[in-house]
């Protein structure tokens, strides 16, 4: 039996595509969940060590994430096996090359745009190998203090969430601690907003380790240190512990923001977790039996498909001609909202906040399936988008 039908159920997934261009080397993958809704979309992640069960969870992510925010789109995720640091014609090459093998799916109306190890230049390069437009008007890499809108708006959703997640907890977040698992560029945009918060962010981590210091790292040193040494910014930070970066989870915080990978927090590690609240960069970062011990254990996590909103986000305002602070207005209504509904619903309800976000999104989907719900039309899930954004 083909490993794939492992992950096949009653919403999907509805097509898996891998691909392979020998010439320049290029090998990728494309997961479509649900086109149920009509359209779908999502991030194109490139990563070495990608595997195709870790783009269709995010691919499902997805599906999650826009019905969660009343959107009738579908998810769907691509993956390429590369080095992000791949640079110059290489990088162009295999971006060319990958538009190329997906065409069929681009101009089926399947969307694809930025994820951990790629951004919007190599989106546009993706759809011109495809001999495509891009939908986006570049907005994502409109600058702002120095670093594109990108940078900003995932990290700064990630903070709206926590914000909301301590007010229903009863914490005030000026004096909440804070832990960050990655800091890339939505680590440092999260760091940044909860800085502004009036938030201590008391660690970071990269892969080269985990930086320490009770009383607090200063984040506007960490922010320009990353632009000169990237993941070595643990290290020249100059203060504080460095311990592994596993140990970032167990350390004592208020708020902890897993932003890397999938499945990191899961029935091994989720005993050390000390922290009050959980709000995620990463899509899909704890396991469904961990979710549940945290619940147990009067941990609030906020479900991942909605704090990490932004990139979607910025994306439909895009789409729909608007600005930056289209998009901050956007998060602060929207996912502040949505946090607090969903953690007050799933206290009522017994359940784990992911867990009921999940069956909502579920039963969304299943009814365009049954009929009880019509599939929208392009224009029409714009026009859906523009009520929903107040645009």
């Amino acid at each position: 039996m083909p490993e794939w039908t492992e992950f096949t159920d009653k919403l999907g997934p509805e097509k898996i595509l891998h691909v392979y261009d020998p010439k320049v080397g290029m090998r990728g993958v494309v997961v479509v969940d649900t086109t149920q809704m009509g359209m779908a979309g999502g991030g194109t992640r490139m990563m070495p060590d990608i595997t195709t069960e870790e783009i269709f969870g995010l691919a499902r992510a997805m599906t999650y994430k826009f019905s969660s925010l009343d959107f009738p789109i579908g998810g769907a995720k691509a993956g390429i096996w590369a080095d992000p640091g791949i640079t110059g014609q290489q990088r162009l090459d295999i971006m060319h090359a990958f538009g190329r093998s997906i065409k069929p799916l681009l101009d089926s109306g399947i969307t694809v745009a930025a994820d951990i190890g790629t951004d919007g230049h190599d989106v546009d390069a993706i759809y011109a190998g495809a001999s495509l437009d891009n939908k986006s008007t570049g907005l994502s890499l409109e600058e702002k203090d120095g670093e594109p809108l990108e940078n900003h708006a995932t990290g700064y959703g990630v903070v709206v969430a926590a914000k909301a997640a301590c007010e229903f907890a009863d914490i005030n977040i000026k004096d909440a601690t804070v832990a960050i698992e990655g800091f890339g560029k939505v680590g440092g945009g999260v760091a940044r907003y909860m800085d502004e918060e009036g938030a201590r962010v008391v660690a970071i981590s990269t892969i080269e380790g985990t930086l320490y210091n009770p009383d607090g790292l200063d984040v506007k040193k960490l922010l320009e240190l990353r632009k000169l040494y990237g993941d070595e910014v643990v290290r020249q930070y100059g203060a504080g512990e460095l311990l592994t970066t596993d140990r970032i989870f167990g350390l004592p915080m208020d708020i902890l923001i897993p932003g890397a990978r999938p499945y990191v927090i899961d029935a091994k590690n989720v005993d050390i977790i000390q922290a009050r609240i959980i709000s995620s960069i990463a899509n899909i970062p704890i396991t469904d039996d961990a979710e549940d011990i945290l619940y147990q254990r009067g941990i609030f996590s906020v479900p991942d498909f909605i704090s990490n909103a932004g990139g979607v986000l910025v994306a439909i305002v895009d789409i729909l001609g608007g600005e930056a602070e289209d998009v901050f207005r956007a998060l602060r209504e929207l996912i502040g909202s949505m946090t607090s509904s969903i953690l007050s619903d799933a206290r009522k309800a017994g359940v784990n906040p992911r867990k009921l976000a999940v069956q909502r999104s579920t039963d969304k989907v299943l009814k365009t399936r049954t009929g009880e719900q019509i599939a929208p039309s392009f224009e029409e899930v714009l026009d859906i988008a523009r009520k929903r954004l107040k645009m």
